[in-house]
């Protein structure tokens, strides 16, 4: 949710207003921020006609490039995820479906609500510009894709909880199509809970400071029911969630620590790969709700903290606390495309191949290719995907053939018994017969 919080009051006696969807702060009591309120709240002095309160230079500057840099950055990297995914066969898996879906999420708040917030910045401060479909649309589409996007990652972690603490169930339980009806459902149910912000978002027309009549976007939550609404959605989409997710992953890593430690080969790099898809997972969630607990925070305090001390803070700082708040509601769809470069090895290496294939086309690593090939330095064996290498010490060229065969007898043996692959020069064999393919 980012509808963007007034600071100053519609009216002192009318409670507390929440602000046009996108729009910084609300000027309605003008006076309350050029001339300060009494310790009561009262209104010291009347505004000067055609003294019009303006969003400070350094605030607007700040908002601005850091809404840009978020917004290439973000679009890049989510438009990238399914990419990746969709190119390498041995991706396309039930967790990697989910991640896929938090890209889409993440992609439409960059594209649809991110724009809004340069619109707005620029303009005279409370006055809405993009009319009124628009003032029902942006929160309505924000807050369906953030419930949406809490509603995905808890099946992230439902799913990990299958794969690792009852893996006999997982077979069933984790496959891709029931990964796609989730997402389909995570996406109904957020739409219809949220739906009730298209009443309580209202658009009208105000007297702004000039005496002009100006569009303005707001939704008062002075009544009963607009203020449950969001405090609701706070309990529902975050509070609830947040206390689900500590307990279910505290759970798995208890499982992962009392794993025994007398394992195969096969199984230490099998356990090895699931603890870092679960630690990947869980920064993701851990990012997830960093960046959005300034914002859940500060709507608190607008509903519940009485008018006088909204307005006791002054414009100024009310106004850079709802920028920074707003920056890191917007910096949870851009970070995460890099968390999984930084934490994944497939990713990294995706990105890395996808990239030089939109760079230098033809090239090297723009080419795929399967089978056997053997030199004078290293032996590599390729997987059908095409995309994970195990390279392992070669015969010199003068070795007999009879070595060379029995080599090539054995990486054979090895390639048809497991998917092999190699990042960072980790080798991270999965067995074929496994269900749980979730590796990321």
């Amino acid at each position: 949710m980012n509808l963007a919080l007034s600071a100053a009051l519609h009216n002192a006696s009318e409670g507390a207003a929440v602000g046009s969807p996108f729009l910084p702060a609300s000027f309605f009591n003008a006076t309350s921020w050029s001339a300060g309120a009494g310790a009561n709240g009262s209104v010291a002095s009347a505004p000067d006609v055609g003294d019009v309160p303006q969003v400070p230079a350094y605030i607007r500057t700040a908002s601005t490039v850091a809404c840009v840099i978020i917004m290439s950055i973000g679009v890049a990297g989510n438009a990238m995820v399914p990419a990746v995914i969709l190119r390498s066969r041995d991706m396309r898996n039930s967790t990697n479906i989910f991640l896929v879906n938090l890209s889409v999420a993440d992609l439409l708040v960059l594209l649809v609500c991110t724009p809004t917030v340069l619109v707005e910045v620029h303009s005279r401060p409370e006055v809405w510009l993009l009319g009124e479909t628009m003032c029902k649309a942006v929160p309505f589409v924000e807050l369906t894709v953030a419930h949406a996007s809490v509603l995905t990652i808890l099946a992230i972690s439902f799913e990990r909880y299958y794969a690792i603490c009852e893996p006999l169930r997982a077979g069933y339980v984790c496959t891709k199509a029931r990964a796609l009806l989730i997402c389909l459902l995570a996406w109904a149910l957020a739409a219809l809970l949220t739906s009730p912000v298209i009443l309580v978002a209202e658009y009208g027309t105000e007297e702004y400071f000039d005496g002009s009549m100006v569009p303005v976007c707001f939704s008062m939550v002075d009544s009963f029911w607009p203020a449950f609404f969001f405090l609701a959605t706070i309990a529902v989409f975050f509070l609830v969630p947040l206390i689900i997710l500590v307990v279910l992953y505290g759970v798995i890593a208890r499982h992962l620590m009392a794993n025994p430690r007398i394992m195969s080969v096969h199984q230490q790099l099998h356990y090895r790969y699931r603890k870092q898809v679960v630690l990947m997972l869980g920064t993701v969630v851990a990012a997830f709700f960093v960046c959005l607990l300034p914002f859940r925070a500060f709507t608190l305090w607008i509903i519940a903290a009485p008018p006088e001390t909204v307005v006791s803070i002054g414009y100024e700082n009310h106004y850079g606390l709802l920028c920074l708040c707003r920056v890191m509601h917007y910096l949870n769809s851009a970070v995460n495309p890099i968390l999984y470069n930084l934490m994944s090895s497939k990713f990294r290496d995706g990105f890395s191949r996808l990239c030089c294939r939109c760079g230098c086309a033809g090239g090297p690593l723009g080419r795929r290719g399967t089978g056997l090939s053997s030199s004078a330095t290293a032996t590599t064996v390729r997987s059908s995907a095409g995309d994970s290498l195990w390279r392992r010490p070669g015969r010199a060229s003068s070795s007999s053939s009879r070595s060379r065969r029995a080599e090539r007898r054995l990486l054979h043996h090895i390639a048809r018994e497991c998917s092999v692959s190699v990042h960072n020069g980790v080798c991270a064999v999965k067995a074929g017969r496994s269900k749980d393919v979730s590796y990321l």
